[in-house]
């Protein structure tokens, strides 16, 4: 591949199955576990005072849906490169700001807390604002038609969804189709 190929696209989070089913597993599952560990030791002690836990995790999660819409308008915004190398995904730079000025917020808030958990959550937050996969790398492609997505995943924790625009779709496909092939992956 000789030419490179860029584009943006803004991809609404609240509904993309994609997007929900990874916040469901990044948010759904550690709030989940919080709602059972509450009512299970409400249910032990019985004592009321698992509602009021169990009504505050919800809360918690409701303010970070309206805070998602807030900040990032409800939307994932993402400019991808694809070139002979492989794919780099990056946020958008106004919402690579976005994210790295709530980032550093957080770690400094977590510092300042003395709570070691929030500043590391921060400082992660921060770190995923641009992914690069080289071809050779890429083990699994997962596509969707519907959706004009293409799945990339490498390594353990390294994962790309290109999310196409109905125009380019068929082009990007065609290609990623034959990187992975060049290379041996997919």
């Amino acid at each position: 591949m000789k030419e490179t190929f860029e584009w943006s696209v803004r991809v609404p989070i609240f509904r993309n199955s994609l997007i929900l089913k990874q916040l469901g597993l990044a948010v759904g599952i550690p709030f989940g576990l919080l709602i059972l560990f509450f009512t299970a030791a409400g249910i032990v002690t019985q004592r009321i005072d698992w509602l009021w836990a169990t009504g505050m995790v919800l809360g918690f999660l409701f303010i970070g849906f309206l805070f998602v819409l807030f900040i990032f308008r409800g939307t994932y915004d993402v400019h991808f490169v694809l070139d002979s190398k492989g794919i780099l995904c990056e946020n958008t730079e106004k919402q690579a700001k976005r994210v790295k000025s709530l980032s550093l917020i957080t770690v400094v808030l977590g510092l300042i807390s003395r709570n070691p958990t929030a500043a590391g959550a921060g400082m992660l937050a921060g770190a995923r604002v641009k992914t690069f996969l080289k071809w050779g790398s890429i083990r699994k492609v997962k596509y969707n038609e519907k959706r004009h997505t293409i799945l990339l995943r490498a390594g353990f924790s390294e994962s790309i969804a290109v999310f196409c625009t109905a125009d380019n779709y068929g082009d990007i496909k065609t290609l990623i189709q034959n990187s992975a092939v060049r290379t041996g992956s997919g």
